[in-house]
């Protein structure tokens, strides 16, 4: 049994795994606040994310996935406050020939939610040695660096749902189904998440 604890998303913890879209965080490393886009009417930040592609046949594609909490995590979740609540893992998966990045939409910037769990790579599994969570803010955008292990998006919060935009390279040919997910299965209780 694995079990970790969520620590609170930032560009630098998760820097080995992808990279992130946070821009309060971003415009608070900025030293000089010009706002030179839009007219004088936005400060624009550049090349905030790396999107990857490892295959010529795929072309970027956004879906959309609305997601729901499971009963357990539909309730208030405080950044930088671990409640104790516990989560288990059934699945990491990872996209070998692209990055994948998602967008919420829908909640406050400020508000935690949902988690995400990633690890490396080591011979073709995901390293349970490297396996790390955090909790995500609604004004945060995460993208999986390419090949890198992660949980399908687990929703936090008291909502309905969290929908995300999700930027991934993809066949669009409807003949060919999608071939760049791995997945590896675990049992109930195998990989533990406490928030």
């Amino acid at each position: 049994m694995v079990t970790v604890v969520a620590e609170t998303l930032t560009i630098e913890s998760f820097k080995e795994y992808g990279t992130i879209i946070s821009p309060d965080e971003e415009i608070s490393r900025l030293q000089d606040l010009e706002k030179g886009a839009n007219q004088g009417t936005a400060i624009k930040l550049l090349q905030v994310s790396r999107v990857e592609n490892g295959s010529t046949s795929k072309v970027p594609n956004w879906n959309l996935f609305r997601c729901f909490p499971q009963a357990h995590l539909n309730r208030i979740f405080a950044r930088g406050l671990n409640q104790g609540i516990s989560h288990s893992i059934k699945v990491l998966e990872k996209h070998p020939c692209s990055s994948q990045t998602f967008v919420p939409m829908g909640r406050t910037s400020a508000e935690v939610a949902y988690l995400v769990v990633v690890a490396k790579e080591y011979a073709n599994k995901p390293d349970l040695s490297t396996l790390r969570a955090f909790t995500c803010l609604g004004g945060q955008a995460v993208t999986y660096g390419l090949g890198i292990w992660h949980a399908p998006m687990i929703v936090l919060g008291k909502q309905e749902h969290l929908d995300f935009s999700v930027l991934i390279y993809e066949s669009l040919e409807p003949e060919r189904p999608e071939k760049d997910c791995v997945e590896e299965h675990y049992g109930d209780g195998d990989i533990c998440i406490t928030i």
